[in-house]
């Protein structure tokens, strides 16, 4: 049995000795650094080289529309923690395992430390500033875009939609309130540049042609501290397809809404509404223009039992 002067003396005369819980400490700070504290430089580089693919596998994934956010977050920071483990407990038996003599290699020295924590800093802060650019969060307070989007719920932006494309036809867009700069709104694209937009009994038309509705059934809303109740329909504008909820009952908005227009939207314009027709839009502050828009809507993730993707297009 090893007596306690044996390992005082090991303790002094083996200084370079890998320290298991250094070697975890550095594995929770990067993956892929305990491996290379313990000697192996090219598992740990592997290990950071997967942490930084699924990072970007991630930022890649939930820019795509048709992506589930949640769920597909879920994945790959599930396999970003088992890395973060597995490369922690064998950073740990690496280090137990490591002789007592261990001869220091040219990358086991603090610098070379700071610099790979120094760097992955910098890439987690590029990717976590990139994330917020790219991908908003949003609370939706009122019924506005009923029955798609519910009070209370929230969804996902995607922030670059509209950095190199144009709106189309049933996009769920994002843009500040025109007249209050710090309100942001969430609205649908209903008409683009060049149209004619008019309505006429509570019916839309666009160019003209009444849009197509099919009944789907009543519906009872919160609005203006009252219930409302209404019909919801799904309403075909060109390949786009939604539910709209429009109602007969006085809703405090004014009811001079059921008839608007004609109007034209402006080239590089947007005219939008609300998929509750009781809403604040394009008939009260104009069409909004492309430079305007902030980012188009891509999925309902709260509460779970609404979630669902916010594409309007028909294959």
């Amino acid at each position: 049995m090893k007596t306690q002067k044996q390992n005082d003396m090991r303790e002094t005369d083996f200084p370079n000795r890998r320290r298991p819980w250094t070697a975890v400490f550095l594995s929770l700070i990067s993956p892929g650094l305990g491996q290379i504290y313990c000697g192996s430089i090219v598992i740990g580089m592997v290990l950071m080289a997967m942490n930084t693919i699924f990072l970007s596998i991630h930022m890649v994934g939930i820019m795509h529309d048709r992506t589930p956010k949640v769920a597909f977050s879920i994945f790959i920071w599930s396999i970003l923690i088992f890395i973060e483990v597995i490369a922690t407990i064998d950073a740990y038996r690496r280090a137990r395992r490591t002789r007592y003599d261990y001869i220091l290699k040219d990358y086991n020295h603090g610098v070379f430390y700071l610099l790979v924590f120094f760097t992955g800093s910098v890439g987690a802060i590029g990717y976590v500033f990139n994330f917020k650019s790219s991908v908003g969060n949003y609370h939706i307070p009122k019924n506005t875009m009923a029955p798609t989007i519910m009070s209370g719920g929230r969804a996902f932006s995607n922030n670059l939609a509209y950095d190199h494309n144009n709106p189309e036809y049933g996009d769920v867009i994002l843009f500040k309130n025109p007249r209050n700069r710090k309100m942001n709104y969430i609205k649908r694209v209903v008409a683009l540049g060049g149209d004619t937009v008019e309505m006429k009994d509570g019916l839309l038309m666009v160019n003209g042609n009444v849009l197509e509705r099919e009944p789907v059934g009543t519906k009872t809303l919160w609005m203006n501290k009252k219930q409302v109740e209404g019909e919801v329909f799904w309403e075909t504008n060109r390949n786009a397809r939604y539910q709209v909820f429009v109602s007969e009952q006085e809703s405090g908005i004014g009811e001079q809404k059921k008839d608007f227009g004609p109007v034209t939207v402006p080239q590089y314009h947007c005219f939008v509404m609300g998929d509750n027709r009781h809403s604040d839009d394009s008939r009260l502050f104009g069409s909004i223009s492309y430079g305007a828009l902030k980012g188009r809507f891509t999925q309902i993730y709260w509460p779970p039992q609404n979630w669902a993707t916010l594409d309007a297009k028909q294959d």
